[in-house]
């Protein structure tokens, strides 16, 4: 699928590739496979032997939110914005990559690249104060076999075992052309794109379509699970209440952002308040409403006061998620959330590359939609939020009886994290 989407403010061009793949595509026993993948997309093909970035560094791209790759949860991305007279360069990069990955594709990559990766999860995770939360929420709300269990990054062991041919099978099975999405966004003209992309990928054989309905969604979450981590780098106790939540784009998705938002945005916010401003047990709070393909969940962080423990900000929590629950958000703090959410759009609209910009944005909605002008309808779905919305989603999903409780609290061990 390719998109255009003429901008020419700037001399400059983004090319944004998406893979329709990510952690839920991964088998039992293969975590973190696809992002150890997109680690191996960086590492040179038939006709570019040393690192991509190295190409795009030449055209005066560096490595930054503007050149780059990630992978979530249901999908990957690469990402670069250049000279408007280089479109063609990167277009060569991408379709490089996509047709001739695996000539270039050894155990010694493979080898780099699992220590890299490896060594990513310690920094972010393992060695980062409260980031092991992160893991135990994937464990707890999508539990194995669910691919999302060892959520993106994986785990060691599972990363250790990857080899070469999984690698090929991988690449063949997820990185065709009918598996993809190309957006083209900034200063450049349609139709020498069209020909520039008839050139590059024309020839690149489509590759297997991938049938989705078989795919696991998010198991019941029947009871309320409680848990203490010992966290070796946390200075003060973080408290993370879980819910099962929604998938992406579904009907209650702009209630529940509203919901976030409302709870936990701003100093005004209703936790913010309630936490840190009146009963003084938390320095901070946050509240998100994460959907995804297979499932979601809806979260609140309240890290504690110095000398507060994680518990002393339970009870003031509950009392401000049922007083959502019995007399539903003001009608102006609908409007205050809309308005925000409607900005942070906007805004990412504006930006023509990078990370959520426009060409991101542009994909986004292709895979996830089918349509890549969904922009105008989700504004308006978020437009058409209201405060009974609103109430009707906290009662719905922000169920007393069926939530994860986590306590993170420093450790009195020495040493890092296991």
């Amino acid at each position: 699928t390719v998109i255009l989407s003429e901008d020419h403010r700037l001399p400059q061009v983004a090319v944004n590739v998406w893979y329709h793949v990510g952690a839920g595509n991964q088998r039992p026993g293969r975590s973190g496979f696809a992002h150890l993948f997109e680690h191996m997309m960086f590492g040179g093909s038939k006709h570019i032997p040393g690192s991509t970035f190295t190409v795009l560094e030449a055209l005066g791209a560096p490595a930054s939110d503007l050149v780059n790759g990630a992978t979530n949860f249901d999908r990957t991305n690469y990402f670069e914005s250049v000279p408007s007279n280089e479109l063609a360069t990167a277009l060569w990069v991408e379709s490089d990559r996509m047709g001739f990955l695996l000539d270039g594709l050894d155990h010694a990559k493979l080898a780099l690249q699992q220590k890299v990766v490896i060594n990513e999860r310690r920094t972010r995770y393992e060695n980062k104060a409260y980031a092991m939360g992160r893991l135990r929420t994937c464990a707890v709300l999508y539990p194995a076999p669910h691919p999302y269990s060892e959520c993106v990054i994986g785990s060691p062991a599972d990363i250790e075992k990857a080899s070469v041919p999984e690698l090929h099978a991988f690449f063949k099975r997820f990185y065709g052309a009918a598996n993809a999405s190309l957006a083209i966004v900034g200063d450049f003209d349609s139709a020498e794109a069209k020909a520039l992309i008839e050139r590059y990928f024309g020839p690149i054989p489509p590759g297997p379509t991938i049938d989705r309905r078989a795919m696991p969604l998010q198991p019941a979450l029947t009871r309320v699970t409680r848990e203490t981590f010992e966290d070796p780098v946390a200075t003060v106790p973080r408290l993370l209440v879980v819910w099962p939540g929604i998938r992406l784009y579904g009907a209650d998705e702009p209630a529940g952002d509203v919901l976030a938002s409302i709870l936990a945005e701003g100093n005004a916010s209703r936790l913010n308040r309630a936490l840190v401003a009146e009963a003084r047990v938390a320095s901070a709070v946050s509240a998100v409403n994460l959907a995804l393909e297979l499932g979601g969940t809806f979260e609140i962080s309240m890290t504690a006061q110095a000398g507060q423990s994680a518990a002393d900000q339970l009870a003031p929590m509950q009392r401000v998620i049922d007083q959502v629950k019995a007399e539903g958000p003001r009608q102006a703090e609908v409007d205050r959330a809309i308005r925000k959410i409607v900005a942070q759009l906007t805004h990412a609209v504006e930006k023509v590359g990078g990370t959520g910009g426009r060409a991101d944005m542009l994909n986004t909605y292709q895979v996830y939609t089918g349509d890549p002008g969904y922009f105008s309808k989700d504004l308006e779905r978020y437009r058409a939020v209201t405060p009974e919305a609103v109430k009707a989603f906290a009662n719905r999903y922000l169920r007393d009886d069926q939530r994860y409780e986590l306590s993170l609290v420093p450790s009195t061990k020495k040493g890092g994290a296991p």
